[in-house]
């Protein structure tokens, strides 16, 4: 198995590499070790300058990010881990996603937030590009250990890739897993109204027993999907906005990793990172593992 683990010696990034140290991952992993470096720009025109700084302090910087990554490496290599070490020029989403797809890398890490003026943001802009357009999934690190797993199903091809994606990782299956899937709640008085006038009370009741059905099978398809690769799991059905019942159910049932679909059902979220997918990276306060659609390709 080969794992692409992006560092910046932040202290997020050091959490994503503690995780990768903790969790049973299959005796012959290789991490890829992976740092990024860009070179400044001279508005100035100065190109003499910049030559020098190519020449001199490129070189210097490389060695230090090279000693450095083998510092940080200890820990990996203390639990048996075979690392190699990458310190690439370029934007860290691009030489991250680069480096994934070259190796066809089975699972990248990085952390929720790194360097930079706005590492105060809920999810740093490197991980959430990383989970938009990597060929493989991405766990984004928001604690060190992994205990229990909760997985989103909304039914959608995407989510059927789930089970055989990490049970392929072989590091989650004795845990315990809930397996959540969302219906829409019942429509505001106004929207009831208009749809009382437009579809009659009995079809809207139908259209509401048709999705409530939908995820209930959902649910009882993961779980039996889940089955066959090893893992237990408990099924859930929640009404509400997708995105917040299940960041609210990983609270309540004490689940420190979120499994969740790049894509869901709406046509439009195969062009971008799912909406419900981006709002859980976003506002999860554990960690969140993110699984492409089959579609799904790096940066062209």
């Amino acid at each position: 198995m080969k794992i692409v683990l992006a560092v910046d010696g932040s202290p997020h990034s050091l959490t994503a590499r503690d995780l990768v140290a903790g969790i049973g991952l299959p005796a012959d992993t290789t991490v890829h070790l992976v740092t990024a470096y860009q070179v400044p720009t001279d508005w100035t025109g100065g190109i003499g300058s910049m030559m020098d700084w190519v020449g001199d302090a490129e070189d210097a910087m490389r060695d230090e990010a090279h000693a450095e990554l083998r510092r940080l490496a200890v820990p990996l290599e203390e639990r048996g881990l075979a690392v190699k070490y990458h310190v690439e020029r370029g934007r860290p989403a691009h030489v991250i996603i680069d480096l994934a797809t070259e190796l066809r890398a089975e699972l990248v890490i990085t952390g929720s937030r790194g360097h930079g003026a706005l590492r105060s943001m809920l999810l740093g802009s490197v991980a959430a590009e990383v989970s938009a357009h990597a060929p493989c999934p991405h766990l984004v690190a928001r604690g060190a250990t992994v205990s229990r797993l909760l997985i989103a199903t909304d039914g959608s091809d995407t989510a059927a890739q789930i089970p055989g994606r990490i049970g392929a990782l072989g590091a989650f299956s004795d845990m315990p897993a809930d397996v959540v899937s969302v219906t829409v709640p019942d429509p505001a008085p106004m929207e009831l109204m208009i749809g009382l006038y437009t579809l009659g009370d009995e079809r809207l009741a139908s259209m509401r027993r048709e999705l409530e059905q939908h995820s209930s099978a959902a649910v009882a398809e993961m779980v039996e999907a889940l089955r066959r690769v090893g893992i237990v799991a408990t099924s859930h059905v929640r009404t509400g906005d997708p995105a917040d019942q299940i960041v609210e159910a990983a609270r309540e049932l004490g689940a420190d990793l979120i499994v969740i679909g790049s894509r869901g059902l709406a046509a439009l979220e195969r062009l971008v990172l799912g909406s419900v997918a981006r709002n859980v990276l976003f506002h999860a306060s554990c960690s969140v593992l993110v699984i492409p659609d089959q579609s799904g390709r790096a940066r062209a």
